[in-house]
């Protein structure tokens, strides 16, 4: 069995393999976006076409990006109710005013032997039905749609959008992530 470090060395190599032929995103349109904590805001838009700042989420050492337009909330890590589920990504459930999201591991997301790395925050995503347990230390960032290299039609992980050139990290398609943890979790 690969320890952790070798398997996060192996999951960013995999990350920054070149794609064919990059996809090049059309220049975002500028444009005012108010954040509202408690607002619903599904959209069908691909993140790449989104709003231009990201939370950068940690989990075993691997940075995520995802799109503050798909973020509802970030609080402090709440006890959770225990899960009904042996699954690693799942780690319970927290009830909140509007109702109960899922929690789930970001660091079993990325690979199941790294599940149960420290967790401080949750982060609350769309409709709070799921959220997302990790590490998040900074403030929303700006990140330049011509500095991420967009992946399309991938088999594995298919809500890695892409990858940030800087800051280096992987960008998540919130729609995909919520479609595959309801595949994987089921409902």
């Amino acid at each position: 069995m690969q320890d952790a470090e070798q398997i996060v060395a192996d999951y960013l190599a995999e990350l920054l393999t070149p794609v064919v032929a990059p996809v090049q995103a059309p220049a975002p349109e500028v444009k005012v976006v108010a954040f509202e904590p408690w607002r619903n805001t599904p959209t069908s838009a691909p993140a790449r076409e989104m709003d231009c700042r990201y939370l950068l989420c940690v989990a075993a050492g691997v940075k995520l990006a995802v799109p503050m337009a798909d973020v509802t909330h970030v609080i402090p890590m709440p006890p959770l109710t225990p899960p009904n589920s042996s699954n690693p990504i799942c780690l319970g459930r927290w009830r909140h005013p509007s109702g109960e999201a899922r929690a789930a591991d970001l660091a079993a997301i990325l690979s199941p032997d790294l599940s149960g790395a420290p967790t401080v925050t949750l982060v609350i995503l769309r409709d709070r039905t799921w959220a997302l347990a990790c590490v998040v230390d900074e403030e929303p960032v700006e990140l330049s749609t011509d500095m991420i290299q967009w992946r399309s039609g991938a088999a594995t992980r298919p809500w890695l959008a892409g990858m940030s050139l800087e800051p280096k990290c992987g960008v998540v398609d919130v729609t995909a992530l919520i479609d595959w943890l309801e595949k994987e979790l089921g409902p």
